[in-house]
């Protein structure tokens, strides 16, 4: 969803942006909690809701303030369960009851330090009437800012803001010039009406270079010099990143959206992890996605995915081309283990793409089912990752793990996670490199078991394409 835009001969300004600060709240619910009368050591309080109602309790105090009784939320719930009844849930009440004013415009405002819009250019091979043209043409995206350190700064792309499956022949599919332009800094290439080479004519472009990418997951690390980026806005910063998020979260989308400049939008979580089809470099692929509701178009690739706090969960880069609510993100749990590796293996060898650790099983997905938690609101799918083939002389062959096994954690360098889905093993060892431990936890018969620690070797890593 890069978009193709055709720059003027004229160097173009700055553009014009409106205020994008969005501010979403929460109707208040409860107006008041007071102090109303005392009996010995016994205060009574009387909690008054927004449509009338109060209910109160009693706080009992120690003598001079010693062993004073705290009060909690659970205990104005146990109260109200008193006076009403048992039917509303917690989670109920402190929606009901406890909401607060909820607002994004500061958590926006921040993480908008941390956006770009890109430009990438390629050489493509056009027809002008009847005469065959090889020229420059430039595409659009977005991209965030991932790392910084002293002397390079790393964005997050999608790789085919990068890639270009049209270029002519003899030319790089690879984008020959990539700039970036911070938010609040924006501005843009122009093409030259007799070379049609692009070129940019003011201080706010960013010169970044490609570090590497996988076509399989669709990412892409480009980087600019610190100094450089610090020139133009030396209070930039990295995303805070957060891995976990829910089906009903609320988003924002932030990108170049038709080339229009960086903007917001607003939505949803709709499916917390399906797959699509994308065909980017002439195969066609599956990707595990996001899907929201959060309005994205063409240039709105490679811009951040965030929650209500301003944090990343994943990088726009596909919509419906026929259903607007129905746009997709890759996962930031993902994003991130590819972008590690790219940077990793890159600084280690020189290398544009990264690797991944195979445990050397085939496996299958049973039960699969939606587990609602009351207590939280929220619901997961949960299924069984159930082994059909062991690999010889895999890692998993090594642990003793069999046919008929169901896996149910990883421990990788220490840190355990539980299993509930087959993909969480693929993003998993996505961060595993040469001599790092792994454990298996594993269901055999009713029974639980946990494998030895092995330590990966280079021949159980995957280069990924």
């Amino acid at each position: 969803m890069r978009k193709r835009v055709i720059l003027s001969a004229i160097a173009a300004g700055a553009l014009s942006l409106g205020a994008l600060s969005g501010c979403f709240m929460m109707k208040v619910s409860v107006t008041s909690i007071e102090k109303t009368g005392s009996s010995g050591l016994e205060d009574y309080y009387t909690i008054t809701y927004s449509d009338g109602s109060t209910s109160g309790f009693t706080v009992t105090n120690g003598k001079d303030g010693a062993n004073a009784q705290q009060i909690t939320v659970e205990d104005v719930y146990e109260t109200y369960k008193d006076i009403y009844g048992d039917e509303l849930t917690y989670k109920q009440f402190c929606e009901k009851f406890l909401s607060v004013y909820t607002q994004s415009n500061d958590a926006l405002n921040a993480c908008l330090r941390s956006c770009l819009k890109v430009y990438t250019v390629f050489h493509e091979t056009k027809y002008e009437g009847y005469r065959r043209v090889t020229a420059e043409t430039a595409y659009c995206g977005s991209s965030v800012i991932y790392k910084m350190d002293d002397e390079y700064t790393y964005l997050l792309t999608n790789f085919h803001v990068i890639y270009d499956d049209k270029a002519a022949a003899n030319y790089s599919n690879y984008a020959e010039k990539i700039w970036a332009y911070l938010y609040g800094s924006e501005s843009s290439p122009v093409q030259d009406e007799t070379t049609l080479e692009h070129s940019v004519t003011d201080d706010y472009a960013i010169v970044c270079e490609y570090v590497g990418g996988s076509v399989e997951y669709d990412v892409a690390v480009i980087r600019a010099k610190t100094e450089d980026v610090k020139k133009v806005n030396p209070d930039v910063v990295p995303v805070s990143v957060n891995l976990h998020y829910n089906v009903g979260d609320n988003t924002y989308a932030v990108g170049n959206p038709d080339n229009g400049g960086i903007s917001v939008t607003e939505g949803i979580v709709s499916v917390d992890s399906e797959y699509i089809t994308l065909n980017i470099d002439g195969t066609t692929r599956a990707y595990r996605s996001i899907r929201t509701d959060t309005a994205i178009t063409h240039g709105s690739s490679g811009g951040g995915l965030f929650n209500m706090n301003g944090e990343l969960i994943g990088l726009n880069n596909a919509g419906d081309s026929e259903i607007a609510s129905m746009n997709y993100a890759i996962p930031a749990k993902a994003l991130t283990g590819v972008a590690d590796g790219i940077i990793y293996y890159n600084q280690t060898n020189g290398a544009k793409a990264t690797k991944k650790a195979l445990i050397g099983v085939t496996s299958q997905s049973l039960n699969s089912r939606y587990v609602y938690d009351a207590a939280t609101g929220n619901g997961v799918i949960r299924e069984d990752v159930s082994v059909t083939a062991v690999n010889r002389g895999s890692i998993a062959d090594a642990l003793g793990i069999a046919v008929g096994d169901v896996l149910v954690s990883v421990t990788l360098n220490g840190v355990k996670t539980e299993i509930s889905r087959q993909y969480q093993i693929s993003d998993l060892l996505l961060g595993a490199r040469v001599g790092n431990s792994i454990k298996l936890g594993y269901m055999r018969g009713g029974m639980a078991y946990e494998t030895e620690e092995f330590f990966v070797r280079s021949a159980d890593l995957s280069d990924i394409k």
